[in-house]
Order: C-alpha cells, then structure tokens, then sequence
C-alpha cells in the first residue's frame, strides 16, 4: 500500500504518522509513503524500490483533502508508462480517494465542538515580517516546477542537485548576480518535464537531468550562455 499524499496535507496530517499506524495494524502490510508536489518520495521512486524489493501488487490511496481531480485523467497512464519501462513490474492499481468516506459536514460540527478555538483578539496586528516587504537583491530567478507530472519524473531531487550546486558558487547566492531559486507548481509542458524557467531572461528548460543542471549552472548562471540542448523555448 502507497499514500500518495501532497506536501500541503503532509505537513497537517503528517503522512508517515499514519504511515506508522496502518504498519502496526498489519505487520506483515508494506506500506509506504509519496508524494504528488513539492517533495519527496514520488510515486515511481517508491514504486521502484518496492518492485526491487519483489513485490507483486501494489495499491495506491490517493490521501488527499481535497483530491486533485487530475489524477483520475493522468495517473493511470502515467503508471502504465512506469510499468512498461521495466523488465518486471508489480500489478498496480488505484484506491477510491480517501476523501470518499470523509463526512465533512460531521467533521465540522465536531470542530465547533472542540474547545481549541483561538481568538484573534489575542494576536498583534500584522501581515507578516517586515522583511516581507523588501525584494531580495539578486540578477536572475528561477521556478523550478514540482508539479504533479514533473515530480513524476524525478524533479525533487534535480531540485536538491540544483540548489547544491548553486550554494558552491558564491556569486550565486548573494550579491548582484544572486539566483533566487524557488519550487513551482505545474507550469503547464508536462511532457517535456522536469522543467524549470530562468527570468528575467525567459529561458525554458525541460527533460532536465543531472548533467543538464551542471551544464546551466556553469554556462546559464555563471557564463551567461543558454543552454541550447536544454532549451525548450527562450525569447529570441
């Protein structure tokens, strides 16, 4: 069994908790954890060390409130593709969406219930940090898309290997060539994912790969040249 959650509903719900439960209800269950956006584990990776493991069948919930509609239209094949890749493979197959059987309205009266209702009268005024009104010095920016399809296909850690190499180079992390780099969620090319925008230059790179990060970071954001093996569109 996989949860396949988002990091939104993660960071309330805290997914491997649950994780843990279902374990000690079963002993002998696997169960696992992934993720549609923003972090890691994806579907594949997980699904890819459970077939090394010798799994036969393998489940995947769909733990989100609300469920991304999108799943239903894209997931199935994008696991068969997963599947036809490999020289063996696990059956696999999707739960109804946990949201299913969640009473919402009961949920509710339940949380009018509850004695841990916080009055607001009780906070100071603010709308955030007064950092938060400044924006950073810094030369270029960069989205880099943790969507549901490029997550899919690897972006979380070509997310980290990107940050890593840029903390190594001083002149990319502070100063007037400073690189703001910051996950996305889907901008819209699925099929050339993992893909990641450069502004204000309006550079697109797509089916990114470790040595196609190496070469941006060193050519692109250090040298000034696009990378055009990479490049799936750019203003000229």
């Amino acid at each position: 069994m996989i949860l396949y959650g988002r990091a939104s509903f993660d960071s309330r719900q805290r997914l491997q908790g649950i994780v843990d439960r279902l374990r000690a209800g079963a002993p002998s269950r696997q169960v696992a954890c992934a993720f549609a956006d923003l972090s890691g584990p994806s579907l594949p990776e997980v699904l890819g060390r459970l077939a090394d493991s010798g799994i036969a069948e393998a489940v995947v919930v769909p733990c989100m409130i609300p469920t991304d509609p999108s799943i239903a239209t894209w997931l199935p094949g994008a696991l068969s593709a997963w599947r036809s890749e490999r020289s063996t493979a696990p059956r696999v197959t999707i739960a109804a969406a946990v949201e299913c059987f969640v009473d919402l309205a009961d949920l509710a009266a339940r949380s009018l219930e509850s004695a841990d209702a916080a009055d607001v009268g009780g906070a100071a005024p603010s709308m955030g940090k007064p950092g938060w009104s400044e924006i950073p010095r810094h030369g270029r920016q960069i989205f880099f898309c943790t969507g549901a399809r490029c997550l899919h296909r690897g972006a979380e850690p070509l997310y980290q290997r990107l940050r890593d190499l840029m903390r190594r180079e001083h002149g990319l992390v502070r100063g007037p060539r400073r690189v703001l780099c910051a996950r996305s969620s889907c901008q819209f090319p699925c099929n050339l994912g993992p893909v990641m925008t450069v502004h204000p230059d309006g550079v697109w790179y797509g089916r990114l790969d470790p040595q196609a990060l190496d070469r941006i970071v060193a050519e692109h954001l250090i040298g000034d040249e696009i990378v055009q093996d990479f490049c799936i569109r750019d203003l000229d």
